[in-house]
């Protein structure tokens, strides 16, 4: 089984890993790259937030 990792963006969808011709149980392969994209995604969302809020105090 081909398994591949993607991040579904606003305005793409970007691969982070593909691993090609998993046999058996393949979730401890996974599972690294499922934790660092959650651990991406907590990041953006602190990001964008801090973004929103420089944007709302300099035009206030």
């Amino acid at each position: 089984m081909d398994v591949t990792a993607r991040l579904g963006l606003a305005a793409t969808t970007v691969i982070l890993a593909t691993w090609p011709s998993l046999h058996g149980d393949w979730t401890l392969i996974v599972h690294p790259t499922l934790y660092e994209v959650t651990g991406l995604h907590a990041a953006l969302t602190v990001a964008t937030d801090a973004l929103h809020l420089a944007n709302h105090l300099a035009s206030s």
